[in-house]
């Protein structure tokens, strides 16, 4: 308490004491316990209203960031669909058909140096040396004749 230790303490207490007689000593500690509880109290009600303060601004900041972001989202999906099916320029960095999924015909590539990426290479290597062993000889799946018939 206030950084006075218990000897500290004990001396003010002697001091008070011879100074003030035992009756107003008893008057004086219960006037100083009833100051020092309201100041505690408003202490706790100050800090407490900052807390509140300081969450409600952080709230407030937090809605203006997301209305911000939705307000960027709606422009650029705006810009987007302008852009798309028309002569008109898209903005820098952002193809005509960015507002559309990709259909089956495009693909999607992933990172140059990514593992990713060097699987799928690996794979495309693969695919193109080897022949394809699930597809029958043309000329075997042609023929009109059943392997029981002769001629």
């Amino acid at each position: 308490m206030f950084g006075i230790g218990s000897t500290e303490l004990l001396v003010i207490l002697v001091v008070a004491l011879i100074v003030l007689g035992p009756k107003s000593l008893a008057n004086v500690s219960r006037t100083l316990g009833k100051a020092v509880g309201e100041f505690r109290r408003v202490s706790t009600d100050f800090q407490r209203t900052l807390n509140a303060e300081a969450a409600d601004d952080d709230l407030r900041q937090r809605k203006k960031e997301a209305a911000q972001a939705a307000r960027e989202a709606r422009q650029t999906k705006r810009e987007a669909t302008a852009c798309a099916g028309t002569d008109a320029p898209c903005p820098p960095g952002q193809p005509a058909d960015a507002a559309f999924p990709p259909t089956a015909e495009q693909t999607v590539e992933p990172p140059a140096g990514s593992p990713l990426a060097e699987a799928l290479a690996k794979a495309r290597d693969a695919a193109a040396t080897t022949p394809h062993a699930a597809a029958p000889d043309m000329a075997e799946r042609t023929s009109c004749a059943s392997p029981n018939e002769k001629g």
